[in-house]
């Protein structure tokens, strides 16, 4: 149709092709400056910059502290967050984790940058580290004393709240339920209960790109920014709101390409944040790129959760109450990591099972460690991971399967959608049973389990774990996104979204999308997404959220690009408008009854362009709350040695729901990611601190990233339950992985040494942690 092929971006990220923000090259930012920042070396401290020897530094353009930063605030993260939790974009006067920008140099190259920020002098006058949740939540040591605030932009809201580590409780959203403890008084006859502490550890997203940022002003006074980000539109917003510009002038990019984000680059950091003000300070373009060890240590981390589940139940297998207390991390500032237990754990706190009686509670402290953000399956997968550990202990308490007693009480597809008593959300269609009974027979449980006993009975160090995880877990969280569908003079179609990719393959899947309704071959399709001139508004890629809001809207504005179409098809075939067919097969136009006279795209496009008229839409969908549960059964076969603690992954089988797949290729693909992501987090990830709040994981030498040696083949089938919540029957697959992979794993390594005494171990379940439990026992 004229329009040459355009390689796909999985093409483009696999043949290295693909171009990031250090390889971006603009006419805007050619002599761009470089920004380095120093950070902070302590985790609690009062502190006195001196920054003379950095200013005479060769190659020094500035060198940036608080005292010189008139760029502050306007509200904390979010509305819900009281201002005096509100991170200034350089410390001032006061550092509250190791990592904290205390001052920006910049200078003519990188390293002149680099060279220039160690002659920037800091002295320190230390205060006790707050790192416990249970310490912070006392408030004797107060991170955020009277008068210690960040200075707030003049437009902000006042705060009087009083001084306290306690960012949030249930009662902030209104969602307060109160305990009844009989529900769980073991006393009663019959009643068993378990009652277990999870730890859910500090997670990096570790994106192959690291966090960056290039900003200019024009002569007019506007601003372009580039930035490694899953949200343009939001951040344009903060950025107008803190250099008290209009959105409108304010030019977001995300990319060229963004290389991972996983929630670690959904919200904003100081930096992303103060570029533009470096630039204005020395009158010309400047970049800034994170370095490996910055975002290990610096970057915002996730999870960060402290769980006690309790779960009552009949001794013959029927779950009939639960509990769950939440303590959460945000880190020494609230960002988007603080609002997750309201908004995202709290659906889950049933899991896919009926239980009739549930009750919730949380905290969120703020803590001497990294801001904590999103992280792939954020909120719900700490809560499911609980829940599905509370699941194997009552199962052993009580004496039956572990598999017979989630198929007893997972919520059945009959009474779908399905209300829940105690949270009040909806669950959309599915068929959870039938994927408990799937992966069983795939992976032939029942001689696993026979294999599993043969091994007991023989003795030896090698002991074989099966473990299982049934979840379902919200999506999508609210807001709509904006699609943009417009014919080209060629005939061709170009596709401009509000959303982003960071590698979710979006370009092939919004080309899938677009051409069924259009009729147009997908090689014909182009995708523009990130860049905030070309679309109204935008949310981003969080909360597994793309293709059923941005799906839709390319859905329904083909939909009326094709009315659009139809009228003037009318009026060039001589015909009445309700006459007109449109044949998606061939992307053409007819009379009824008379298909050999037709017209295509091409012949509608020429039209157009001769009347210099735009053949186009913008659609808007939002789900109005119609928020749809993707679901799933994982299963894990471990094998541990008993004598080194090592741990291998033999099998992993999962049946997932994402209602209907797009694109079926890029379903398996984030399926794989992220269940590779839960195995790495119960086989080593953690981002851990010593007693000062110094960060342990300063490097890939340090944080234990998963490698591919310790993934098994993944067997993988595919469960297509449409939904009814939006027309396109797509539900979401994300943040499915690691949501059932962690408990699955996590199970199966403890169901291999549960015999020899050991009920529960956190994760990660390094070799040392699990020799050292079972060295306890023996």
């Amino acid at each position: 149709m004229g329009a040459a092929s355009t390689p796909t971006e999985s093409t483009l990220f696999l043949t290295g092709a693909a171009t990031y923000l250090s390889d971006l090259r603009d006419p805007l930012i050619e002599g761009a400056a470089h920004a380095v920042f120093v950070r902070s070396t302590v985790a609690h401290a009062r502190f006195t910059v001196e920054v003379a020897g950095a200013e005479q530094a060769p190659g020094v353009l500035a060198v940036v502290t608080a005292a010189d930063n008139p760029v502050h605030p306007v509200l904390a993260y979010t509305p819900t967050h009281p201002t005096r939790f509100a991170q200034p974009l350089l410390a001032e006067g006061k550092v509250r984790y190791v990592g904290e920008p205390i001052a920006a140099v910049i200078a003519e190259t990188r390293a002149a940058a680099v060279d220039a920020a160690e002659h920037v002098v800091v002295e320190y006058d230390e205060l006790r580290a707050v790192l416990s949740l249970a310490d912070a939540a006392t408030d004797e040591v107060l991170l955020f004393a009277e008068g210690e605030e960040c200075r707030r932009h003049p437009a902000s809201v006042p705060d009087d709240s009083a001084p306290t580590n306690v960012l949030r409780t249930e009662a902030v959203d209104g969602i307060d339920t109160p305990a009844d403890d009989t529900k769980f008084d073991v006393s009663i006859p019959g009643n068993t209960v378990v009652s277990q502490r999870v730890l859910n550890p500090r997670q990096l997203a570790a994106p192959i790109e690291c966090r960056g940022s290039v900003a200019v002003w024009t002569e007019t006074g506007e601003l372009h920014t580039w930035a490694s980000t899953q949200t343009p539109h939001s951040l344009r917003g903060r950025l107008a709101a803190l250099y008290d510009m209009e959105p409108r002038d304010v030019h977001v990019i995300a990319g060229p390409f963004v290389g991972g984000g996983f929630g670690g680059k959904g919200a904003p950091g100081p930096e992303e944040q103060f570029v533009p003000h470096l630039a204005r300070v020395v009158g010309r373009p400047v970049r800034w790129q994170e370095t490996r060890t910055e975002n290990l240590t610096a970057a915002p981390h996730g999870r960060a959760e402290e769980i006690t589940v309790t779960l009552a139940g009949t001794p013959d297998g029927d779950m009939t109450a639960i509990r769950v207390d939440q303590l959460k991390d945000a880190g020494a500032y609230p960002s988007s990591g603080a609002g997750l237990p309201n908004s995202w754990s709290w659906p889950m706190i049933t899991g896919p099972y009926r239980i009739d009686h549930a009750e919730y509670r949380q905290r969120t402290v703020v803590t001497n460690r990294s801001p904590v953000a999103a992280l792939r399956g954020a909120g719900r997968a700490p809560v499911i991971a609980a829940i599905e550990r509370a699941v194997d202990l009552y199962a052993d308490r009580i004496g039956v399967d572990p598999a017979e007693v989630r198929a007893r009480n997972l919520i059945r597809p009959e009474d779908m959608p399905f209300t829940s008593p105690t949270t009040g959300f909806v669950f959309d269609e599915a068929d959870y049973p039938e994927a408990l009974r799937r992966v069983l027979e795939l992976s032939d449980y029942q001689r696993l389990r026979a294999d599993q006993a043969a091994r007991r009975s023989q003795g030896g160090d090698l002991e074989l774990g099966i473990g299982l995880a049934c979840y379902n877990h919200r999506t999508c969280g609210g807001g709509g996104e904006a699609a943009l569908v417009r014919i080209n003079p060629t005939g061709s179609a170009t596709v401009v979204t509000g959303t982003t990719s960071q590698g979710q393959d979006h370009e092939s899947t919004w080309r899938t999308i677009a051409s069924a309704e259009l009729g147009i071959a997908p090689d014909q399709i182009e995708v523009i997404e990130g860049v905030t001139d070309l679309i109204g508004s935008g949310v981003g890629a969080v909360g597994s959220r793309s293709v059923q809001t941005a799906g839709l809207a390319i859905q329904h504005a083909s939909g009326e690009v094709i009315a659009q179409a139809s009228a003037l098809a009318a009026a060039m075939l001589e015909a009445a408008e309700a006459d007109i067919v449109f044949e998606r097969s061939s992307g053409s136009f007819s009379v009824v009854g008379t298909p050999a006279r037709s017209l295509g795209w091409v012949d509608i496009a020429a039209e157009i362009e001769a009347r210099d008229e735009q053949l186009s839409c913008e659609h808007l969908y939002d789900n109005n709350g119609n928020d749809v549960f993707p679901s799933g059964t994982h299963l894990a076969v471990v094998e541990v040695d008993v004598a080194t603690g090592f741990v291998e992954l033999l099998r992993f089988v999962a049946v997932d729901d994402a209602g209907v797949r797009v694109n079926p290729a890029s379903v398996e693909g984030q399926l794989h990611g992220g269940i590779a992501l839960g195995i790495a987090q119960v086989l080593g990830e953690e981002a851990s601190y010593d007693e000062y709040g110094n960060p342990l994981a300063a490097s890939f030498l340090d944080y234990a990233i998963l490698s591919i040696d310790q993934v098994c083949q993944l067997e993988l089938e595919e469960q297509a339950i449409p939904t009814s919540f939006n027309p396109g029957g797509w539900k979401a697959v994300g943040e499915s992985g690691p949501i059932g992979s962690t408990p699955a794993v996590h199970n199966a390594v403890l169901d291999a040494v549960r015999h020899l005494g050991v009920d529960h171990i956190d994760i990660p379940l390094t070799s040392q942690k699990l020799w050292n439990a079972l060295r306890a026992f023996t």
